[in-house]
């Protein structure tokens, strides 16, 4: 089995590498003390000027070399006319010159001793054969340096600890947190970041890799299995080189952390749009479903999922939840309900006479229903009612969790009118939100069964924008609090029962294994 400090072999070019698979020699490019970024400029048009303005924006708290031709200076920092004018030691060079370019600007790195280069630039692999033999010589001389490679055609590293951002990163959160994540696509990187902030996931680096000549999705495995700052792997695949490896690196990894994967390209058009993105071949989709199931790993099926993932897996890393105590409100959420638990695995016990009679005694006397589901037989937001039934479904034995649903849409749309009279209704929203996730807490701690709660995504119309920013600021405070939110009842079920059944599918593949690349 292929582990961190052992030796494996990387075939590139009818050559063999050796890796030492130390987690310290990857610190100085994933968080680098200071960049060397080739191609600067003050055009924000340009890639240079684009990705030096992002990590001024975003506060890089290292130093940074720009290099240009004209030298002078580029937003007050004094620039170099060439990389041999550089004589301090440089963590990461950034390169952004145009492709033709590329090999005599490595050279120059290689010869000053940077310790990583990240080659922003395209044109390489994925666009023909010229470009595949030129990304092969950078590469190859990268590799006999004992550079690490990042790219080509890529959007670098992500790693709030240092400052570091991607280019259209500024808004990122600056705040690291425990989810590791490797993308093949730099807008993936970054739309991934993104959906998951408002779920309340931080990351601890995240590393969009493009053509893979160096780095690659093998090599990041082997690295967050072993790196202490991430408890959570997440990634975006579009080929991998070495198909024996990366099983080995995945089932290593899915030992020690939940990985979640989202692996394009495995319908026939999906393929050939993964070969004109990276140059990667996608391969067969059902060997990869087996691939990813049997690992013990979890398929994300686009990205928003896969931000979803883990966002649960962050809130509840040991669901194993199979049985549903729901609480929701009108019969169209009730039989909603049940058929989504039903398609995804998941029971709804009815419940003993004991705890029918103990919900029947908090509800009102029409229109309520005390079964399981519990239809509340009101869309709002009561946590004298909620609270008290959550206990209830929570001590009741045959249920292991509970799923609340709540229609914010008709109580914000209450809070939204009253706020114009200068009412305090928006305050007491929220106070509602604070004891809902202090009385799901208390009932984890009581009896080990957690709460998720689905926030209906049911806004259509531009004119309901306030309403949606208040659902999306409870999922925000939810999550913080540990407790996950989702859109809708299918994919509350849907996430949860993947997260479930993961530990389950940890089968043996061997039968997969052919040594090609999937």
């Amino acid at each position: 089995m292929i582990g961190f400090c052992k030796r494996s072999v990387l075939k590139r070019g009818g050559k063999e590498r050796a890796l030492n698979m130390i987690i310290d020699d990857y610190k100085t490019v994933f968080y680098p003390k200071n960049l060397l970024l080739v191609g600067a400029s003050s055009n924000p048009f340009k890639f240079g000027g684009l990705f030096l303005q992002a990590q001024l924006s975003f506060g890089f708290k290292g130093k940074i070399y720009p290099v240009n031709p004209k030298g002078g200076e580029l937003f007050g920092i004094k620039a170099f006319k060439s990389i041999k004018e550089v004589t301090d030691p440089i963590d990461l060079a950034v390169i952004t010159v145009p492709v033709a370019q590329t090999l005599q600007v490595v050279k120059d790195c290689v010869s000053i001793g940077v310790k990583g280069v990240q080659i922003i630039t395209a044109g390489f692999r994925e666009h023909g054969d010229a470009g595949a033999k030129l990304e092969l010589q950078v590469a190859e001389l990268l590799d006999q340096a004992g550079i690490k490679l990042i790219g080509p055609n890529c959007f670098g590293v992500y790693s709030p600890t240092v400052g570091l951002t991607l280019i259209p990163g500024t808004e990122f959160p600056k705040k690291p947190g425990k989810v590791g994540f490797f993308s093949q696509s730099g807008g993936g990187a970054c739309d991934t970041v993104i959906q998951s902030f408002g779920r309340s996931v931080r990351f601890s680096v995240v590393v969009s890799f493009g053509n893979a000549a160096g780095i690659d999705s093998e090599e990041m495995l082997e690295y967050f299995s072993e790196d202490p700052d991430t408890q959570i792997v997440g990634a975006y695949i579009e080929g991998i080189k070495d198909g024996e490896r990366f099983i080995s690196a995945l089932k290593a990894c899915t030992r020690k952390k939940p990985v979640v994967i989202l692996k394009a390209g495995l319908t026939e058009q999906g393929s050939k749009g993964t070969i004109g993105h990276t140059g990667s071949l996608a391969g067969s989709g059902e060997v990869w479903k087996s691939v990813i199931r049997s690992c013990g790993a979890i398929a994300a099926h686009d990205l928003r999922d896969l931000s979803e993932c883990l966002m649960a897996l962050q809130c509840l890393s040991e669901f194993k939840g199979k049985s549903a105590g729901i609480l929701t409100g009108g019969g169209a959420r009730v039989v909603e309900s049940l058929d989504a638990a039903d398609r995804f695995g998941f029971k709804v016990p009815e419940p003993d006479k004991k705890t029918g009679d103990a919900i029947r005694a908090l509800l009102p006397e029409t229109g309520a229903g005390a079964g399981n589901p519990v239809d509340l037989a009101n869309p709002f937001i009561i946590p004298e009612i909620i609270n008290p039934v959550v206990s209830a479904l929570a001590d009741f034995e045959q249920t292991d969790f509970i799923l609340l649903h709540q229609i914010l849409f008709y109580s914000l749309s209450i809070t939204i009118a009253e706020e114009s009279s200068q009412s305090d209704s928006s305050e007491k929203l929220q106070d509602h939100h604070a004891k809902i996730a202090e009385n799901a807490l208390r009932v984890l701690k009581k009896t080990n069964k957690p709460l998720a709660i689905v926030l209906a995504d049911i806004a259509s119309d531009p004119g309901h924008i306030a309403i949606e920013k208040g659902r999306l600021l409870a999922r925000k405070y939810y999550t913080s609090k540990g407790i996950p939110c989702f859109d809708s009842t299918e994919k509350a079920f849907s996430v949860l029962g993947r997260i479930r059944s993961n530990a389950n599918q940890k089968n043996s593949i061997k039968e997969l294994i052919d040594g090609r690349a999937y």
